[in-house]
This record gives C-alpha cells, structure tokens and sequence, in this order.
C-alpha cells in the first residue's frame, strides 16, 4: 500500500512540476502593442517623460563637468577641448530637442528622430567621454547610460551598447550576461 501511495505522489509531483510554468505563464495577456500589461503603458509613458527629464538635467550637468576637467587637463586651451566640448554641447542640445519634441509622451513617432540623434550623440560622447581620467565624468556618464538604455527600450532602437552594433559579433558573444 505504501508502494502505490509514493508512485501516486511522485506522478502527483511530476505532473505539478511539469505543469506549473505553463500555470504561470497563462497569468499574463497579450498585448499587441507592446506595453506593459501591469499598468496599461499610462505608468511606462510617464516613466520615459521621466528618463527624459533626468537625462536633460544630467546633459547639463555633465557638460558643465567635462568643461571644468578639460581646463584642469593638459588639454586645457587646445583645439582637441574645444571638439570635446562641442560634442557634450551636441549632446546636450539633442537631449533638449527630444525633451521639448516628446511632450507629453502620446506618441513617440512624432519624437522617434530626435531620440535617435540623442542615442548616435551619446554614442559618439561616450567614445570621448571614456578618455577622461575624471571620476565624477565616469560617474556621471554611468548615470546618463542607464537613461539612454531606457530611450533605446522605448523606441525600439538599436540597443545602446557603447556604439558596437552587436548584430555583427559571434553568437556565443551576444548572449546576455556572458563575459567574453
């Protein structure tokens, strides 16, 4: 009796084991435009206005930043400060541009060119960026990765990835989370 008793329960917690992802799975819905089926995409527009916002502020910030390490560098008064600080100014004014243009966030169309300047911009900063042994620069620019991450979901962009275009690299390569 207690032979059937333990083939019934390993069967019992086969079947359960087999079954539970698929009960989990079914909890969700489909949601053909892609937003977030938790709340209604109302909470992710909001969440990208403000990424947004925060970007603009860390543009600033980070252009202000990058100026005053550039006159305390050997770099301080040579045409080679001058392009770093146009392309953080570049950058901060494509920011202000995608800010203004995406309003309040009811169509990302209309604001889909200027978030693709702002992520060709940052991809071209960051290059710069990189050779600035300033830790404030590098923390920073940490800071505003994360948000250009965010506008790249949003917009279905190519993935900000310090401008590499990973379609290119090896398959074992672009598997997430795996260091090469």
């Amino acid at each position: 009796m207690t032979r059937i008793n333990l083939v019934k329960s390993i069967i019992f917690a086969a079947l359960l084991a087999l079954t539970l992802p698929a009960l989990v799975a079914a909890q969700g819905v489909y949601d053909p435009w892609g937003r977030d089926n938790r709340n209604n995409g109302r909470n992710n527009d909001r969440y990208l206005r403000d990424s947004i916002q925060r970007l603009d502020r860390l543009a600033k910030s980070f252009e202000r930043d990058m100026d005053r390490a550039l006159d305390r560098s050997r770099q301080n008064g040579t045409r080679r400060e001058d392009v770093l600080n146009g392309e953080a100014r570049q950058f901060r004014e494509a920011v202000g541009d995608l800010k203004s243009r995406f309003g309040n966030g009811r169509d990302l169309n209309r604001s889909a060119n200027e978030a693709q300047r702002v992520l060709q911009s940052g991809n071209r900063l960051e290059r710069v960026a990189n050779r600035i042994n300033d830790g404030r620069i590098r923390s920073e620019w940490s800071q505003i990765r994360q948000e250009l991450r965010v506008i790249s979901d949003a917009y279905r962009l190519s993935s900000y990835d310090n401008g590499r275009n990973r379609q290119n690299d090896p398959w074992w390569q672009r598997i997430p989370g795996v260091r090469y």
